[in-house]
Parts: C-alpha cells; structure tokens; sequence
C-alpha cells in the first residue's frame, strides 16, 4: 500500500486547524472567513449560471469590471453595500437577513 505524502501533509493540516479552532477568537475569525469565502464563491457561480461574463456584467451595473473581480475575489477589499446591492440585483438576485439558526445552508440570496 503507497501513501501519498500530500495525504499526510493534508491530515496533519487538518489536526492543526482542529486545535486551532478551539480557540474562540480563532474559531470567530475562521467562520467569518468561511462565510465570505462562501458568498463570494455563490456570486461569481451565479454570474457564471446567468452565462455572463464580467464585462457583460459591468454593462448592467455600470460598475468597473475591477470592482466586480473584488466583490468576486478578494478577500482584502470589501465592496461598498452599494456596489454590492447593484452586483446581486444585476443577477435577478435580491439580499435577504435569515437568522443562523433558521438556515445555515441560506447564503442570503434569494431570487428575485
């Protein structure tokens, strides 16, 4: 039986993370990351559904297309709510609040 050494590096990451996350400010910080990597990762499938491609997308918004790589891809630079709000409903998408404890699996977009 072979084992592969990026399945050793992988595991002991994993029991790393674990430990990690038992702290509460890491496991804040982590959850709070997963969430907007989460919400980037549903926007851009969701341009990419609509089959539309950034600069298409820029032509609805009348964003730049530098600012919608960001709300898509960077994790350093947050979107103004503004940028953000023209971005979704461009997509036929409308921002909703769900509590935590009603639906984890909801991103916070509905369709319009």
């Amino acid at each position: 039986m072979t084992v592969d050494v990026t399945d050793i590096i992988l595991t002991e990451e994993a029991k790393e993370l674990e430990e990690l996350l038992k702290d509460p400010v890491c496991r804040a910080a982590h959850d709070q990351f997963e969430a907007e990597y989460k919400l980037r990762r549903e926007l851009f499938e969701a341009r990419k559904n609509k089959m539309l491609t950034q600069a298409e997308l820029r032509e609805k918004t009348g964003l730049t297309q530098q600012a919608i790589s960001r709300i898509e891809k960077n994790r350093e630079v947050s979107p103004s709510l503004r940028n953000f709000i023209k971005y979704v409903s461009a997509l036929g998408y409308e921002l909703t609040i769900t509590p935590k404890d009603v639906s984890e699996e909801n991103s916070g977009l509905t369709h319009a």
